[in-house]
Order: structure tokens, then C-alpha cells, then sequence
């Protein structure tokens, strides 16, 4: 791939190379120089110095746990271009502590290192704090399937890219409105009007999240997750590679898809309303063996199984609309190449109630739920900022001839950061 540097090389080409100062620490020495901080060191780093007042309102959350090696390194490379104190390992305390010293800036723009569920947690600490100015949310994505990242145009993955565009895209980034939906729980009991309601010891009582940014699942996609979780946590020590981790996910699906085992999973579903209209006979029509709930187009890394067309509206993730779409187990496979799932319909207002625990996943985060009474409706709107190709084109006027470490291709940091690249989703294997 050609990059920003290659394309715009030359337009810039008599700008002199900044001075180079040490790193207050370095990962192993995969990192041995940077250039110099604009904010601490105007005068060395001038092209970025003309935008220093901006880079005072931004603050970054790294988790240093995400994406192998990369979390750390994107740690020490934030360094370079913010504030020291700007900058939060997100494992020494969450986020609550750097949102609170810095609320008070004007147009204050947070960089979420990480995975969607790095992006989720300083979502909801924003909406526990309630503050009178609403901090906007860039994403670094270091996760998975990176699927909120993709969305708004961040990609689905952090691989080496120029540190200094990533920057400038933040700063000139467009402000959209991003819908987040609770989801609330409540256990359903048998009575003598109701049907029969089954239970078991081995199901929860409540989901793992209670609001849905990117989507909520009940069915097949979520007891593959399930059943990938258990064998994990039972044995650990096996789940140390993504290759196995694959080989493991593609078992289960295969498992599940010989045996039809997800055939008649979703028989105890007894409500699915939206907006007060019954889905329930187009469920059993469909012969659902999954059910999705999209907030934003990317699901399972990317992967699109809504599309639009007539007599639905078009897909957004700020309308106050969630989509709703229907799988069998086979059609996993074939989201690969593009086909999509069966349109249900298009809501404001989700209830679902069910008669026996069903395999369930919020944001990736599966369960196994006991028979409840299911409640999706919109909860509020999180400001974030989109990464648009306009404003990439015009970041990278400032990337031509770059000399910097920290943003060029080096064979040493290279090397050693795409070994750890892990943006692809398990769902990829098929």
C-alpha cells in the first residue's frame, strides 16, 4: 500500500529535519529516538508547534494491555506529540481520574487506545460523570474486531501508521453523534397465565453490559462466542496464540453447523416487539437461528449484514433507529463474501421476552441469560470524532519527506509491531 508519505513526497521536500531528543524510556529498545515534543519544544519541532494549543486540549487513554506488544508502544509514541500529563495507562485507575483533571477545557478531545470495549468503558464513565461540555472521542484501535473503529473511519487496526497523521485527524476530525441503546433485564417466572418457563443453574441472571454502542445478539453468533469463552477460561494456557485461538472458534462453528444444534434455540423466544408490532410469526417464518441488533453498519470485523434497500430507511448510527436482521448458522460463513442477513425491521423500541436461558452477547460480550424480559430503547447520544478521507488527505501535507522514527517505516519497530497485529475477528477464520 502506497502510503501518505510516498503520495505527498516532494511537496514539502525543503523542510529540514527536525532535532532528535531522547525518550524519558524506551520498550526494549524497539524505540531509540523521537522527535521533538511540539508542546515542550517548539522551537525543534516547528511544522507541529503551529497547532500546539490544540494539542493541549487532546488527552489519550492507552490500554497497554491491547494488541500485544502495540499498546506500550503507541504509549511511549503519544509521548512525542501531547503532554506527559496528558496521557493515561488506562490499568492505574480507568479513566475517570483524566477526564476529571481536564474537564474543563475548551473542545476537549480524548484519543481511546484500545479495543471497542476500551472505547465502551470511557463512554460510560463520560455518562456517570455528566458533564456540562461533553468531551468528543477519537479512537487509536489496538482490539479485535474494531468494529466501532471502523465505523467512523479510524480502520480496523493501529499497524505502524504515522503517529503525526493520526494526530492531525483528530484535531480537524468530524463531530458526529454516535446512539448508544440500554439494555435492561428482567428475570421472568413461571405463573399459571404464562408458559412454562425453564431455567438452569448454569445461565446468569443479568447481561455483562447494560448499553449497547455497537450491537446485542441472541442465538447461534452468540453461543459460538459462548462456547469459545468457556473453553478459554477453563483452559487458558491452551488460548495463547490467535492461530489456535481460530482453529478453536472454526470448531465450534463446524460443531454447531453438522449438527444443527441452533435449529430450534430460538422456539422459546415468546415476544419480539418493535415499536409495539409483533415480529414474532416473521421470526418463525425465517427460521431464525440468530438474531442481530445493529447500532452502526461494522459487525464481526468489519463484515456488513444490513443493507440498504427499499422501504427501509438508510443505515445510520445517529437516527435513534437500531436494525434488526436474521441469520441461520450458514450464513456466517457467507457474510464473508458479502451477502447479508434477512431484514426484520427498523426500531426505537425493542421487547423481547423469552421462556428458557438463550445464548446472548453485548459488544462481544457473550452470556448465557436466564428466561427474561428483554428491554432495548435509546439511551443517549456520545459526541465522537470521525476520521474522514478529506481530512487524512489534508493531515498528510504535513507528512512528506519524513525523517521521524516514530512515524517512518523502521525495520527495527516494524518488525516487531506487525508480528503482534491482531485486528482481525475470529469469525475471519471461515
Amino acid at each position: 500500500m502506497v502510503s501518505f508519505t510516498e503520495c505527498f513526497g516532494g511537496l514539502f521536500s525543503k523542510r529540514s529535519t527536525p532535532k532528535q531528543i531522547e525518550p524519558d524510556s524506551a520498550i526494549g529498545g524497539l524505540l531509540q529516538s523521537y522527535p521533538a515534543n511540539p508542546v515542550q519544544h517548539p522551537e525543534l519541532n516547528p511544522e507541529l508547534s503551529k497547532i500546539a494549543s490544540n494539542l493541549e486540549t487532546i488527552i489519550a487513554f492507552v490500554n497497554p494491555k491491547s494488541g500485544g506488544q502495540k499498546g506500550r508502544i503507541v504509549f511511549e509514541r503519544l509521548k512525542n506529540y501531547l503532554n506527559r500529563e496528558n496521557i493515561f495507562d488506562l490499568t492505574k485507575g480507568g479513566p475517570k481520574l483524566g477526564i476529571e483533571k481536564h474537564k474543563n477545557k475548551n473542545d476537549l478531545r480524548i484519543i481511546a487506545c484500545g479495543g471497542d470495549g476500551t472505547v465502551g468503558w470511557v463512554l460510560s464513565v463520560l455518562d456517570e460523570m455528566k458533564l456540562e461540555n461533553q468531551p468528543s472521542v477519537a479512537i487509536l484501535p489496538l482490539g479485535t474486531g474494531n468494529d466501532l473503529a471502523r465505523t467512523l473511519g479510524w480502520g480496523g487496526g493501529y499497524n505502524n501508521e504515522s503517529m503525526e497523521i493520526f494526530i492531525k485527524k483528530v484535531i480537524f476530525g468530524k463531530i458526529v453523534k454516535l446512539d448508544r441503546w440500554s439494555i435492561e433485564t428482567n428475570l421472568v417466572y413461571s405463573d399459571q397465565n404464562e408458559i412454562e418457563v425453564k431455567t438452569s443453574s448454569d445461565a446468569k441472571d443479568k447481561l455483562p453490559l447494560n448499553v449497547i454502542n455497537n450491537y446485542f445478539s441472541i442465538g447461534a453468533d452468540a453461543k459460538i462466542a459462548l462456547d469459545f469463552h468457556s473453553a478459554r477460561e477453563k483452559n487458558p494456557e491452551l488460548f495463547t496464540s490467535q492461530a489456535f485461538n481460530k482453529i478453536e472458534y472454526a470448531k465450534n462453528y463446524s460443531k454447531d453447523l453438522l449438527n444443527r444444534s441452533c435449529k430450534d434455540m430460538l422456539q422459546d423466544i415468546t415476544v419480539f416487539e418493535c415499536d409495539g408490532i409483533s415480529y414474532l410469526d416473521k421470526l418463525k417464518t425465517l427460521n431464525s437461528h440468530s438474531i442481530v441488533f445493529l447500532n452502526i453498519p461494522s459487525y464481526a470485523s468489519g463484515k456488513k449484514p444490513w443493507k440498504n434497500e427499499d422501504g427501509f430507511e438508510p443505515q445510520s448510527y445517529s437516527d435513534g433507529k437500531i436494525e434488526i436482521v436474521s441469520f441461520q448458522t450458514a450464513d456466517f460463513m457467507l457474510l464473508q463474501i458479502g451477502v447479508h442477513g434477512d431484514h426484520i425491521t427498523q426500531a426505537k423500541k425493542i421487547r423481547i421476552k423469552t421462556a428458557s436461558p438463550l445464548p446472548m452477547q453485548v459488544d462481544g460480550e457473550p452470556c448465557f441469560l436466564q428466561p427474561s424480559e428483554i428491554t432495548i430503547e435509546l439511551k443517549n447520544q456520545a459526541t465522537m470524532i470521525a476520521a474522514s478521507e478529506e481530512n487524512a488527505l489534508i493531515s498528510a501535507c504535513i507528512q512528506t519527506t519524513c525523517s521521524y522514527l516514530c512515524c517512518s517505516t523502521n525495520p527495527d519497530t516494524d518488525d516487531e509491531i506487525t508480528s503482534e497485529t491482531e485486528d482481525e475477528d475470529l469469525f475471519d477464520v471461515f
